[in-house]
């Protein structure tokens, strides 16, 4: 617990922490808060060297791994820069490559560091939405992510967790929640220190039961909405189920979406964490869940389910929910059967569209829904639906929609869109063989065949003057563009001056391609040309004669 110390010469506030529910994954480690500035000094943590540098448009953006002599990582992500040695390793191999992206292994011997020396500073790069600083801590051989919180790092927190509502799920055929095999939502009270359910959200029960609980936690500096620590769930005082966010792999950090109501999720945003396990479940956070958290109320009795939420500086929310177990009329509720199971590989072949689900890759058995409706507008194919938006997938399907009405010249630019809620066209990839288009993808939803026939847009973020042959870039310290895509998104650029490659960096979450003037760049006329070209081959050319 004394072996790290700070990141940042500030208090840590969190803007996210470990176990914080995302978009396909959960959250690996720390985003500290940086005065909502870029440039913040960021400092080794313990003794140990740079053992990976990785640069992307997306993700933890400019990022640093440090490898410390007990046997765990620091990761710090999202850096506008390096220190001068870091970057000097950096532009080197960025040279060497020829690329602004990079993903390269160092040995201890490369870039040694000692606790607290300056390794960078903080910044926005990669998918980051404001500036923070991304902080984890790894154990070295394995990679999984272990919470921060246990190797002492203090945040402020004398703040309960919020309990925001309880939902209550009837599983399978005949199960009933007040009569009816739809989840019922209640809202609690809060009153003088204690969440209270109202008489009006009695509850009568039969059959399989499953719950599930939507409450978050902040600290007491007034932070947004964070994850809870650990959630347990009790029935007569015994624990059914429960965990804690101690570590998880990344391996299995997709499986936050069957963790959480991911339909409703989907449908209205708001996030309920459930507190029964899917059949195909693998999240490594869960402690002694009984009969996978779900229980069978057969009886004619009262039975009181509590729930305990905590976050790590021990604050504690409690609601007690009584519920009726009363045997109802039983009606037809729900479906006979599942079409695919989701242990087993599955398939559905009709000849127009052929979709390939492997093992494990539903999260629970799916009474599979397929719909064939009119070629839309922009599209090459029927628009074929696949179950729905609101099901999710561990793993990708392999989809093939034969290409009847293709013509030859248009084959390497075909491509396979799903639709997406605002009715846009979003790009799943794929290829064109055998007379049809093949792609993956990890979701269900709506899907057609369309074609990418348009070059990548380049807008230069200069005033040009129309009638100079040659700019004058004597005072111009960056050369930014604007540069989007309609449809299959830009994959590669390259940028020379002369001729020679130049570093060229990509700000993908704001469209921006930009290159920064060095004293590589001598006094005198010199060619600058940009190549952009999209995932389907689409290339887009911008040159200009300058003089520095």
């Amino acid at each position: 617990r004394d072996y790290f110390g700070s990141p940042v010469n500030i208090p840590i506030t969190l803007a996210g922490n470990f176990g914080e529910i995302r978009p396909n994954h959960l959250h690996a480690g720390f985003d500290i808060r940086t005065n909502n500035k870029e440039g913040l000094p960021v400092y080794a943590v313990a003794d140990g060297y740079v053992s990976r540098i990785r640069i992307s448009p997306v993700g933890y953006g400019k990022a640093l791994y440090i490898t410390h002599p007990n046997g765990y990582v620091s990761v710090y992500g999202h850096l506008r820069g390096f220190n001068t040695a870091i970057q000097a390793k950096t532009t080197t191999i960025q040279t060497m490559l020829q690329s602004f992206e990079m993903d390269t292994l160092l040995n201890r011997e490369s870039l040694p560091v000692k606790k607290g020396e300056l390794i960078g500073f903080s910044g926005n790069t990669g998918s980051s939405q404001a500036p923070h600083l991304h902080f984890e801590i790894r154990e070295e051989l394995s990679e999984i992510p272990i919470n921060p919180y246990y190797f002492g790092y203090q945040v402020k927190d004398e703040v309960k967790p919020v309990i925001v509502s309880i939902a209550v799920y009837p599983i399978g055929i005949g199960a009933q929640v007040n009569g009816k095999n739809k989840v019922k939502k209640i809202v609690p009270r809060y009153e003088k220190g204690k969440y209270i359910i109202s008489k009006a959200d009695s509850l009568f029960v039969d059959g399989t039961i499953g719950f599930g609980i939507n409450c978050f936690d902040k600290e007491s500096s007034g932070s947004g909405t964070n994850n809870v620590f650990s959630i347990e769930m009790q029935s007569g005082g015994k624990r059914i189920y429960y965990y804690e966010m101690e570590k998880f792999s990344f391996d299995n950090a997709r499986y936050v979406n069957t963790h959480i109501d991911y339909a409703e999720k989907q449908r209205s945003k708001q996030v309920i964490q459930k507190c029964f396990l899917s059949e195909n479940n693998q999240l490594e956070i869960y402690r002694g869940v009984q009969q996978q958290g779900i229980i069978n109320f057969n009886d004619d009795a009262d039975h009181w389910i509590t729930f305990i939420v905590k976050d790590y500086a021990g604050n504690t929310a409690e609601l007690a929910l009584k519920v009726r177990s009363k045997p109802l009329k039983k009606g037809f509720c729900g479906t006979t059967d599942a079409t695919f199971d989701c242990l087993k590989e599955n398939s559905f072949v009709n000849g127009e569209i052929d979709v390939f689900i492997p093992p494990m890759a539903l999260y629970d058995d799916l009474a599979f829904v397929y719909k064939k409706a009119p070629q839309l507008k922009g599209t090459l194919s029927p628009l074929y639906y696949l179950s729905n938006e609101t099901v999710a997938l561990q793993k990708a399907m392999i989809i093939k929609i034969k290409a009847a009405a293709l013509p030859v010249f248009l084959q390497e630019k075909a491509c396979i869109i799903s639709i997406n809620k605002k009715g846009g066209f979003e790009y799943e990839g794929g290829v064109f063989t055998n007379g049809s288009v093949l792609t993956e993808s990890k979701h269900f939803g709506k899907f057609a065949i369309a074609v990418d026939t348009v070059a990548p847009r380049l807008i230069p973020l200069i005033i040009l003057s129309k009638t100079d042959s040659i700019a004058d870039f004597k005072n111009l310290k960056v050369l930014k563009f604007k540069a989007t895509d309609n449809l299959s998104g830009i994959k590669k650029y390259r940028a020379t001056i002369d001729g020679k490659w130049v570093l060229c960096e990509y700000d993908l979450k704001n469209d921006l391609l930009f290159y920064t003037f060095d004293s590589m760049v001598k006094t005198g006329t010199h060619l600058f040309k940009l190549d952009v070209t999209d995932d389907k081959g689409n290339k887009k050319e911008w040159k200009i004669m300058f003089k520095r």
